[in-house]
C-alpha cells in the first residue's frame, strides 16, 4: 500500500468519524464529552500513522519476523493508549455518565478495522 493511498483512505475515514461526532454530539447526553471524543479522534489518527510508518519500514526488512513482531507490538501499545486515554478522562474530568465511552468505542472500532485492512495490505506486498 502506498503512503498516497493511505492517507487518502485515512482521511476519508477520519472526515466519516468527523460527521458522526458532530451528529453524536448533538445529543444532550455527549455533549459534555466533546474533547474526549475529539481527543480520542485525534490520538487514533496519529497512531494509525504511526503503526503504518513502522510496519512499512518493518514488511521491507530482512528479518521477516520483523513485521509480526511489530504487529504484536502496535496492538499492545494500542491496548496502552485505549486504557490511558479512558483512566485520564475518567479521573481529570469526573464525567457525570459513562456516555463518553460510547463514541471512543465508535472510534476504537473504526480505526482498529482499518489498520488491520492497511497491515494486511502491507503484508500481502
Amino acid at each position: 500500500m502506498l503512503f498516497k493511498n493511505f492517507i487518502v483512505q485515512l482521511s476519508w475515514l477520519t472526515l466519516l468519524l468527523i460527521i458522526l461526532l458532530l451528529v453524536l454530539h448533538q445529543l444532550p447526553v455527549f455533549q459534555e464529552h466533546q474533547l474526549f471524543s475529539w481527543i480520542s479522534l485525534l490520538s487514533f489518527v496519529g497512531f494509525c500513522l504511526l503503526s503504518f510508518f513502522l510496519q512499512s519500514k518493518s514488511v521491507e526488512h530482512s528479518n521477516k519476523s520483523l513485521f509480526g513482531n511489530v504487529f504484536l507490538l502496535s496492538i499492545f501499545f494500542k491496548l496502552l493508549l485505549c486504557a490511558f486515554l479512558v483512566i485520564a478522562y475518567a479521573i481529570l474530568a469526573k464525567p457525570s455518565s459513562v456516555y463518553f465511552i460510547l463514541p471512543f468505542f465508535i472510534i476504537y472500532i473504526f480505526y482498529t478495522v482499518f489498520e488491520v485492512y492497511f497491515i494486511l495490505k502491507l503484508a500481502k506486498s
